[in-house]
């Protein structure tokens, strides 16, 4: 039996309740009535301006359509768009006054540096998938304009909007026909890219966006992923992976101690990018410009800037033992475990991380200390940026790019600790030797590793401590019978190191002028000599632990994927200036496979479909700013704080 809702009140009472209910709506009526014409009307009434606006504009859209009898183009506009090579890419047709502007809602306030010289060499300049309008610059009053988009009417008017969905060059061609029956063209060749710029400058929605996409590659795995949103989709876990491969195997530094590391580096950001705009087409990598945060904050105070905040980038110094962020967006972000059936390489506890460090917390670690120190480093700034636009050969700007202009961010967001070289070395010995030596200790170590003498445990359950399970040099078990200079000379120690004596004092050369150790450092007996060869070896004779951003799969921190567009967008705009004086030669002579010209990366199809992959000479040509190929560039070339400082960031020397 159905329930059924029965009333109480009397007839009367009925009666009276629903006169109250008739007054109460012929109230509310009213008022709804009032406030929709008399306030909702008088401040919507730009809104109603805007709708008359557009209303005549499709009646006019209308009138044109019916007065179209323009149904085909003169010949000098198809040659035009038929040309491989032209001088311009816009012509006028019977008018030296007809031109149009191309914007969106980013590119109409901050135009792209681009159609100048030493810039990009597209005038018209277009992304896909955001709403772009097409406007004639100074209309013809009642005049008539027909916009024609790849070969198909766009619309009618002064103004249209179009939406590009494939990157390359669009021919546009705008006709204008006067009420006294004269009839002009303009062609333009649009081209259509994305445009990457600084995530401060970002639309929170593009920024929101950005950081969703990369969540959804933290979550979903490349076989799902690749079912959900199409075959450039790939995971997070699929770019620490390839980045651990070719940065964290025993025989050498496939992408970080040489050339290679550009070309690499700036595709895996380019794969890394199609990867996300399967998820969001319309968006980009953006880039972060961190010589702000250099130029305006001190290397105490750097970590407060608010791109770190919860909702950015995250906290950048964890204050808990995990060293992991536990607060915002990064919260308890992800490390693989149990990657043993995913990975070759991973570290004692099965984690995805570099072999030589055994950290086994599962989340992404950050840490403002290193070795014991805080660290004393700020991101690189203005004067780095301003040494690699003034270098004058590939291999020394490589160099920069890969060192000081790269802006020291995976040292300092990613940190170290659990060792102990603080504690050795004491707190009143302290100073600019010893803190320079613990900015050292992470490659040095990870040397002595490779070369099979700090050694680490097959495996480690979870449930194992981390001091029991550490990559260490143990002398007491070394049978090699060296000497712990001929141990540092073996992994290459000497040839960079600067260490210190027992007082405190520099040194930095180990080695005569014929590359010979010396048994005796000037100024040292031997005896002293080799107290300090044994020291040396005693504190990088483990790696300790190491945060996420400053090992090899740094890939798993999200200020990895903003920092390399940073460093890319020096390299164009090196690129795209005064080469005339800029020797482009790449030297074959690299020990290590991956850093010289002819050595294969791990990309195919980013330019192209022939499914086969680059080497890094081909990624050079394809990296070329200027090409159309390349399917994106950045907003611009500006540092302000730079030249405010004093330097020339001047491109056309």
């Amino acid at each position: 039996m159905e329930a059924m809702l029965v009333s109480t009140e009397s007839p009367p009472k009925k009666a009276a309740t629903a006169a109250k209910l008739g007054i109460f709506t012929a109230v509310v009526g009213f008022c709804v009535g009032y406030f929709a014409v008399n306030v909702v009307g008088q401040s919507h009434g730009a809104k109603h301006s805007d709708l008359a606006a557009r209303s005549q504009s499709t009646s006019q859209m209308r009138a044109a359509f019916l007065e179209d009898d323009v149904s085909e183009v003169p010949e000098s506009v198809a040659r035009f768009f038929e040309a491989k090579q032209s001088t311009t890419d816009t012509m006028q047709v019977n008018s030296d006054t007809l031109g149009i502007t191309v914007h969106n809602h980013y590119t109409e306030k901050t135009p792209i540096e681009s159609g100048m010289k030493y810039r990009y060499p597209w005038t018209n300049v277009a992304e896909p998938y955001k709403a772009t309008t097409l406007a004639v610059m100074t209309p013809v009053d009642g005049a008539w304009y027909k916009w024609m988009v790849d070969g198909h009417v766009q619309g009618y008017g002064a103004v249209v909007e179009c939406l590009f969905t494939e990157i390359g060059s669009h021919d546009v061609v705008v006709i204008e026909k006067t009420s006294s029956g004269d009839t002009a063209y303009l062609t333009a060749k649009v081209m259509v890219k994305f445009v990457r710029r600084e995530i401060r400058s970002l639309t929170d929605v593009d920024r929101e966006k950005f950081f969703n996409a990369v969540h959804i590659l933290a979550r979903v795995p490349t076989e799902v992923g690749q079912k959900m949103y199409g075959a450039e989709y790939k995971s997070k876990d699929y770019f620490n992976r390839v980045h651990l491969y070719y940065g964290g195997t025993a025989d050498c530094d496939h992408w970080h101690q040489g050339a290679g590391f550009v070309t690499s580096h700036v595709t895996l950001t380019l794969e890394y990018e199609k990867a996300i705009q399967s998820v969001f087409p319309d968006i980009s990598v953006p880039y972060w410009d961190f010589t702000l945060e250099s130029t305006f904050y001190e290397p105490d105070t750097w970590r407060s800037s608010p791109i770190f905040s919860s909702s950015w980038f995250g906290e950048l110094s964890p204050d808990n033992k995990l060293h992991t962020v536990t607060d915002g967006r990064w919260a308890y972000e992800q490390a693989m475990t149990r990657a043993e059936n995913f990975s070759a390489i991973h570290n004692s506890y099965g984690v995805l991380r570099a072999p030589w460090n055994n950290d086994p917390t599962p989340f992404m670690t950050r840490h403002d200390h290193v070795y014991g120190l805080m660290n004393n480093m700020k991101p690189s700034g203005c004067k780095e940026y301003y040494v690699a636009l003034k270098k004058t050969t590939w291999m020394s700007m490589s160099r920069q790019l890969n060192a000081a202009a790269h802006g020291h961010i995976h040292e300092t967001v990613g940190g170290s600790w659990n060792h102990y070289y603080a504690n050795r070395i004491g707190a009143d010995n302290i100073g600019p030797q010893t803190l320079t030596f613990a900015h050292e200790i992470q490659a040095l170590s990870k040397e002595l590793w490779r070369t099979g003498f700090v050694k680490c445990p097959e495996s480690c359950s979870m449930e194992t401590a981390w001091q029991n399970c550490q990559c260490t040099y143990d002398a007491s078990t070394d049978t090699s019978g060296m000497t712990s200079s001929e141990i540092l000379d073996k992994a290459g120690v000497l040839d960079s190191v600067e260490y210190f004596d027992a007082v405190g004092h520099l040194i930095s050369k180990f080695k005569d002028e014929n590359g010979t150790v010396y048994t005796a450092v000037p100024g040292y007996s031997e005896e002293e000599t080799k107290h300090i060869y044994d020291g040396l070896l005693e504190m990088i004779a483990s790696p300790g632990h190491i945060g996420d951003m400053f090992q090899a799969t740094s890939s798993n921190d999200i200020t990895f994927w903003v920092l390399h567009g940073t460093v890319d967008r020096l390299w164009h705009y090196k690129r795209l200036g005064n080469t005339d004086n800029f020797d482009e030669t790449w030297d074959p002579y690299h020990t290590c496979y991956g850093h010289n010209p002819s050595n294969f990366q791990p990309f195919k199809n980013i330019f192209d479909s022939l499914d086969r992959y680059y080497t890094n000479e081909e990624l050079y040509e394809n990296l070329r700013p200027e090409k159309a190929t390349i399917p994106y560039m950045y907003d611009g070339f500006s540092w302000p704080h730079c030249e405010l400082q004093g330097y020339d960031m001047s491109n056309e020397w």
